[in-house]
C-alpha cells in the first residue's frame, strides 16, 4: 500500500511539473494580435500531442488575461472559424473536461465558449445577429461578405433563409402602442362580474356572448382574449379558499376517518418528522415505521424530508462559511492536509457541515482516469464515505465529497460516474480494449477490469465503433489538385470511346 501511495505521489509531482512547464510556454507563446497562444510552437518545444498539452494547461498559474465574448456578434470570423475547426475533433456533446480544453484553446471564458459551441452545432437567428446583418444590409453589403463576416450558419442560403424567416416572424403583425385596446378597472371589474355571473359548467359560449352585448364598443377579438384571461384566472383557486380547504383538512384530521394521503404539512408534523428519522441509523431509516406514524405515504415522507434537508442545513452551513474556510486553511498551511475533527473541534459544528461549508481548495490534487496505473482504493474510499453520510433520499454533496478526498470537485464527478458505469472512450482506454481483446479476453472480463459496473455491451460497443473500417474518406482539396494535374497531363492518352 506505502509502495502504491508513493508511486502516485511521484505521478501528481511530475504531471505538476509537467502542468507548470506547458503553462509558462503557453505564455511565452501568447499572440497578442489574436488574443490567443499559438499551440503548435508549444507542441514543437514539448513534443506532445495538442489534447495532452492542453490537459495539463493550468489557467490559475497562467498570466495571460483570459478574453470576454459573451455574444456572438463579438467573435471574430477568424476565432469561430477556429472553433469550428476545433470542436470538430470531440463528439456531439462536450463535457466539462472537454469545455475546459476548448476554452484554454481559444483562450475565452468556458461559458463564452459553450455559447458558441451551440451555434456551431445548431446555429439559429438571434437578436444580436440579426441586426448585425441589418446593418451591413444597410452598407450595402452583398450576402457573400456578410457571410464571410459572420461564418456562424452553413452557407450563404441558410444564412438568408434565417435572416428572413427571423425578419418575418418577429416583425409581421406589428401594430403601433396606439392601436392596442386598453380596459379600464371599472370594465376589467365588471367582466369578473359577468363571469362569475354567467358562467356555469359547459355555458363558457354564453358567457361569451353575455361579454360582447356587455362590451359593444370593443374589437370582438379583444373581448374574446380579456374573456380567456379572467375565465382562466377565475378557475384557479384563491388563497383564502386554499387556507378554507386547509382548515376543514386538519378538522377533518381531528377525526378517527384519517386519510394515508393528506395534502398539508404542519409545523408539528415536520418537528415529529424531523425527529423520528433521527431516532434510526442514517444508513437504515425505517420509512415503514415512520409513515405509519405521522399516517402519510413512504413517498410523501421521504419527500418532505428532503425538502427539509435543503431549507435548514445550507443557511446553517453558510454562516460558517467563512470561518470554516479559514480554519481549513490555517491547518492545510501548516501541515499540507486537513483534520477535519479538529476543524469540527475549533467551529463547533459537524464534520460533515464543515466538509459542506468549506471553501479554501488550494493545493487540490487531479484525478485523472489512466487504465494502466489506476487502482480502486480511492473510488471505493470515495464510495465508503458517500454511503455513510449521504444515504438515500439525501443528495450528494459533492462539495464535501471533494473536501474530504482534496480533489477536485469536477474529478469527484468524474469517478463517481465511473463507479457507475459511464466510460469516457478516451484513445487510451481504447487502445487498453484493443489490446486486451487482442490477448483473447471477452468483453465482460475487460469491463470488470476497466469498472466495476460497466457492462459487457458498451465495451463490445465502442471496441467495434472503434475498430470497424472506415468505408469512405473524402479527398482533400490536395489531392484534387493533383488528380486534376494528372488527368491535364494525360489527357490525350486516355482511352475514351468515340461519340457516333
Amino acid at each position: 500500500m506505502e509502495q502504491i501511495v508513493a508511486l502516485d505521489d511521484d505521478r501528481l509531482q511530475k504531471r505538476r511539473e509537467q502542468s507548470a512547464r506547458v503553462t509558462q510556454l503557453a505564455d511565452q507563446a501568447f499572440d497578442s494580435q489574436h488574443g490567443r497562444c499559438e499551440w503548435d510552437s508549444v507542441i514543437k518545444k514539448l513534443d506532445m500531442p495538442l489534447m495532452e498539452c492542453l490537459g495539463l494547461f493550468d489557467a490559475s498559474l497562467s498570466s495571460v488575461p483570459v478574453r470576454s465574448l459573451p455574444k456572438i456578434v463579438d467573435w471574430l470570423p477568424d476565432d469561430f472559424l477556429l472553433l469550428k475547426d476545433f470542436v470538430q475533433r470531440f463528439p456531439d456533446t462536450l463535457t466539462a473536461d472537454d469545455q475546459r480544453l476548448v476554452s484554454a484553446f481559444m483562450n475565452v471564458k468556458q461559458a463564452n465558449c459553450a455559447m458558441a459551441y451551440s451555434m456551431c452545432i445548431r446555429p439559429r437567428m438571434k437578436a444580436d445577429l440579426f441586426e448585425l446583418i441589418t446593418s451591413y444590409h444597410d452598407k450595402d453589403m452583398s450576402w457573400k461578405d456578410i457571410y464571410q463576416q459572420i461564418p456562424v450558419f452553413a452557407s450563404i442560403d441558410r444564412l438568408q433563409g434565417a435572416y428572413w424567416h427571423f425578419k418575418a416572424k418577429t416583425f409581421s403583425g406589428h401594430k403601433p402602442a396606439t392601436s392596442r385596446v386598453r380596459w379600464t378597472s371599472a370594465e376589467t371589474a365588471r367582466f369578473h362580474e359577468i363571469v362569475r355571473l354567467h358562467y356555469s359548467h359547459g355555458g363558457k359560449y354564453n358567457c361569451l356572448r353575455v361579454a360582447e352585448c356587455e362590451f359593444p364598443d370593443k374589437p370582438l377579438q379583444s373581448v374574446k382574449c380579456k374573456f380567456e384571461k379572467i375565465f382562466h384566472g377565475q378557475r384557479t383557486i384563491a388563497v383564502a379558499d386554499m387556507k378554507r380547504v386547509k382548515a376543514l383538512v386538519d378538522e377533518h384530521d381531528s377525526t378517527e376517518e384519517t386519510t394515508a394521503n393528506r395534502l398539508f404539512w404542519n409545523s408539528d408534523d415536520e418537528a415529529r418528522l424531523l425527529h423520528l428519522v433521527t431516532l434510526y441509523d442514517p444508513r437504515a431509516v425505517d420509512w415503514a415505521t415512520i409513515s405509519s406514524e405521522l399516517r402519510r405515504n413512504v413517498s410523501a415522507c421521504k419527500h418532505k424530508y428532503r425538502q427539509l434537508r435543503k431549507q435548514r442545513e445550507p443557511k446553517r452551513v453558510t454562516e460558517h462559511a467563512d470561518t470554516v474556510s479559514s480554519a481549513v486553511k490555517e491547518l492545510y498551511t501548516q501541515n499540507q492536509s486537513v483534520d477535519w475533527a479538529r476543524v469540527s473541534e475549533s467551529v463547533g459544528l459537524s464534520e460533515r457541515e464543515c466538509l459542506e461549508a468549506n471553501q479554501f481548495g488550494d493545493g487540490k490534487a487531479r484525478w485523472i482516469y489512466d487504465p494502466d496505473t489506476f487502482s480502486w482504493d480511492m473510488a471505493n474510499r470515495m464510495t465508503a464515505f458517500i454511503e455513510t453520510n449521504y444515504s438515500p433520499p439525501l443528495p450528494v454533496n459533492y462539495t464535501a465529497v471533494s473536501n474530504y478526498m482534496w480533489i477536485e470537485r469536477d474529478d469527484c464527478f468524474k469517478m463517481a460516474g465511473l463507479l457507475r458505469g459511464e466510460m469516457t472512450w478516451t484513445k487510451d482506454v481504447l487502445a487498453k480494449v484493443v489490446e486486451l481483446r487482442g490477448q483473447g479476453m471477452k468483453y465482460k472480463d475487460i469491463a470488470r477490469q476497466l469498472s466495476p459496473n460497466l457492462t459487457a455491451e458498451k465495451v463490445s460497443y465502442a471496441y467495434r465503433r472503434h475498430t470497424k473500417p472506415i468505408r469512405y474518406v473524402p479527398p482533400s482539396a490536395e489531392v484534387k489538385q493533383q488528380i486534376r494535374a494528372l488527368v491535364d497531363k494525360h489527357a490525350e492518352q486516355l482511352p475514351f470511346l468515340e461519340l457516333r
